[in-house]
């Protein structure tokens, strides 16, 4: 490092800012950032080149061939500035192999553009903002423009597969083949020091437009959580947060997804379920009753609350015009179902079939207890109130909203199932306070 030119640029600075006049906070704050790029960028490309000097060398370690070198002009954008440097190619004749070996104590792939700051940036950016205002927000962020929305793009995709590869549910999902080994990872996973007693397991389904066909493509989110703290009480509705959740999701591997709940699971009841009150609470969905009937057939399933009230109050109001007999049938209806008593809710229900002769009316009523029967299992609202229970999965409503609606659902979007499930991995980690650990990890691969 030339000590001169350090010395001139920090007397440049100096004089600089010797003959300010008084200014406004935002135009000093501007000239003290500008020097700071200024003393930032000499110092990186200066010790860069001092590297590429030491540690050149003059033989091949493998067979001690003199190598012939070659210089190569490199830049990288990172966090402080663009970085340009000359680095040396170093090439063996005899094993016909070229290095960087620059690159290599600098952790710099072939083809890498961007430092590893710059990177989890874009990929940060990328799974909470649309990729073009990534662009522009990175740009006020760095003070310049090096990363274009397409980078951004292919970088959230890059590092969110990776994210995606990390989950735990993939291990076991690996070991599916050999129920020994399968057995064995379960038990040798740390399970927590105080084990819970009532485990919620709520899950969800969200929709978004796909780039991939015509139709909608659905992602699956899920959050275990077993405790929950009084935010605000009200008359009419009291509003809990939940201290100890875990939110899990994926667009591509259902498998991978529903593995992951059942680790958690494990985890919180320390593998065994007797006297646990395990719980899976959903609307009715088919991969709903898939996960309970496969993956956790000794815990019981709760028909989501709302959802059924929802189903009730639509599928009535298809039939009765009139406001009056709606709300009496409704009322008796919903006095069957909060009493635990499906066949009850059932018999009512043919027996209003009976009394129309409207096709479309009667239909809506075969829906509706269609729907009930399905779901006759999940409905069993007056003991769960006994215990204490909860009965409604809102908080995989919410998942689903922060998961995936607030960055996939906005006007004009178009996902393919990859690059949603690259953004889902990343949010997850995220929300999960589980980004630090995977980005030290992925660095170092």
């Amino acid at each position: 490092m030339n000590s001169k030119t350090l010395g001139d640029i920090f007397q440049e600075i100096n004089d600089e800012f010797t003959d300010m006049k008084p200014t406004n906070i935002d135009q000093l704050e501007n000239r003290v950032l500008a020097a700071m790029d200024k003393l930032g960028a000499y110092l990186m490309e200066s010790k860069i080149t001092d590297w590429n000097t030491q540690i050149r060398h003059e033989t091949c370690a493998e067979c001690g061939t003199k190598l012939e070198h070659k210089q190569k002009k490199r830049q990288i954008a990172t966090w402080v500035s663009d970085v340009n440097y000359k680095r040396w190619r170093s090439y063996c004749p005899r094993c016909k192999k070229a290095e960087y070996p620059l690159d290599n104590v600098l952790g710099i792939a072939p083809k890498q553009r961007l430092s590893s700051s710059v990177q989890e940036l874009s990929a940060l950016c990328g799974a909470s903002w649309e990729y073009e205002q990534c662009e522009y927000l990175m740009k006020k962020i760095l003070r310049r423009r090096c990363v274009s929305h397409e980078a951004v793009f292919n970088k959230t995709t890059e590092i969110g597969k990776a994210a995606s590869d990390e989950f735990e549910g993939n291990r076991v999902k690996e070991l599916e083949d050999d129920k020994k080994l399968q057995g064995e990872y379960f038990d040798n996973l740390k399970v927590w020091q105080e084990l819970m007693r009532r485990i919620y397991m709520d899950l969800d389904g969200v929709m978004i437009n796909s780039r991939d066909n015509e139709k909608r493509m659905e992602g699956k989110v899920a959050v275990v959580w077993s405790r929950r703290e009084l935010v605000k009480a009200d008359v009419h509705k009291a509003t809990y947060a939940l201290v100890d959740k875990r939110l899990m999701g994926s667009f591509c591997d259902s498998e991978r997804f529903y593995w992951d709940i059942v680790l958690e699971l494990y985890r919180r009841s320390g593998g065994k379920l007797e006297g646990i009150e395990a719980l899976v609470r959903g609307d009715g969905a088919p991969f709903i009753h898939g996960f309970h009937s496969k993956y956790a057939l000794l815990c019981r399933y709760i028909l989501d609350y709302y959802h059924l009230c929802k189903k009730v109050r639509d599928r009535l109001w298809a039939v009765y015009d009139r406001e009056k007999r709606f709300r009496e049938v409704k009322e008796k209806l919903m006095d069957c179902l909060n009493s635990d008593d499906v066949d009850g809710a059932l018999e009512y229900i043919q027996s209003l079939q009976k009394r129309f002769r409207k096709r479309h009316k009667k239909e809506q009523l075969r829906k509706l207890a269609s729907y009930i029967e399905r779901n006759r299992h999940g409905i069993w609202y007056k003991e769960a109130r006994d215990k204490g229970i909860s009965i409604g999965a809102g908080s995989a409503d919410k998942a689903g909203d922060i998961l995936i609606c607030r960055r996939m659902k906005l006007r004009g979007m178009w996902w393919s199932r990859k690059g949603a499930d690259a953004v889902l991995s990343i949010r997850i980690l995220i929300c999960n306070g589980e980004w630090d650990d995977f980005w030290a990890k992925y660095k170092a691969a």
